[in-house]
């Protein structure tokens, strides 16, 4: 049987705390501490749970190693929901160092297990468990915590109808004017998505907002079977299981010169945002499929793919100041 290595883990523990970052940063300063999700807890009380968690579950696996049973396991005093209330009252700044510390000790201790000791058992639970399951809980907390927060960003909770509808508008404006005065020579060579050109991102946001346009027009149940070209292979897991998907959605936009982008770009935005009129404001806090083995809100669905625009366009304006 082939053993698990630690190397995986620690990168996948990073990846899943930087995913939470980039959902905090979509928040005012303000909602920080104010915005009530799902769960009724701030998004600071759940950035506090999470660096809680990630600092007792490492001192679990840590005693487990020594050699200490579950009997000497301090259990907290204090319940989850006990807790966010008490570090709704805490420092932000305090809290995200916490966080930011209990993280990075985490990693460091993925990063230093040998393959022996994640395919060993230890006394970590009533019956016995391994590092591996443990870290493997890890990376999945912060990620369902980092999806509750990505719900709450796009949400009609969080949204005034006509401000969500300004936030769409600005974000096409904001890649549109990432390109103007651009040459096409520039367009064509300057790479500032890995190995992408300019030319590639604006084909590559084209691709996926014409797929938010298809699903949303048939929302809530959109047909499946006639988006399989934007979904991954079936078994395809891990954050690069869409890399296939997106060099063949670029392929398949080969025959558009810069012009015909920019074009298509534009043509699909002013569908989307005649669908987004059409929706009245309970159709927008609407539950659908998002078809890839997710549902959510229509507004998360708009938002989610202005967003998607807005990181492209920071690449080339990104680009553009290094020139």
């Amino acid at each position: 049987m082939t053993t698990a290595t630690p190397t995986p883990y620690a990168e996948r523990l990073q990846r899943s705390y930087a995913d939470l970052g980039e959902a905090l940063a979509l928040l005012e300063a303000e909602e920080v501490a104010q915005a009530s999700l799902q769960s009724g807890w701030s998004p600071k009380s759940l950035v506090a749970h999470v660096a809680f968690w990630d600092d007792f579950q490492l001192r679990r696996m840590q005693a487990a190693m020594r050699g200490e049973t579950i009997g000497t396991i301090v259990w907290p005093s204090h319940d989850n929901e006990q807790r966010a209330q008490i570090d709704s009252q805490r420092d932000w700044a305090v809290i995200i160092a916490e966080a930011d510390l209990a993280r990075q000790r985490l990693v460091e201790f993925a990063q230093g297990l040998s393959p022996e000791h994640l395919a060993a058992t230890y006394p970590i639970y009533e019956d016995v468990s391994s590092l591996s399951h443990l870290l493997e809980h890890m990376v999945r907390h912060t990620q369902t915590h980092t999806a509750e927060l990505q719900r709450y960003c796009g949400s009609m909770q969080r949204w005034q109808r006509a401000d969500l509808r300004k936030f769409l508008a600005q974000q096409h404006i904001n890649l549109m004017d990432s390109i103007a005065g651009m040459t096409e020579a520039t367009i064509l060579s300057a790479q500032v998505c890995g190995h992408w050109s300019i030319r590639d991102v604006l084909a590559h946001v084209l691709s996926w907002n014409e797929f938010a346009y298809l699903v949303l027009r048939q929302w809530p149940q959109p047909d499946k079977a006639a988006l399989q070209a934007w979904l991954p292979a079936v078994g395809a897991t891990g954050s690069h299981k869409f890399d296939a998907v997106n060099e063949r959605l670029l392929a398949a936009k080969s025959d558009l010169d810069i012009i015909g982008v920019a074009d298509w770009l534009t043509t699909y935005h002013r569908r989307t945002l005649r669908l987004f009129d059409k929706f009245s404001d309970a159709e927008l806090a609407s539950e659908g499929d998002y078809v890839w083995s997710e549902t959510g809100e229509a507004a998360r669905l708009f938002y989610e793919f202005a967003v998607h625009e807005a990181e492209h366009a920071a690449q080339i304006w990104h680009y553009r100041v290094k020139e």
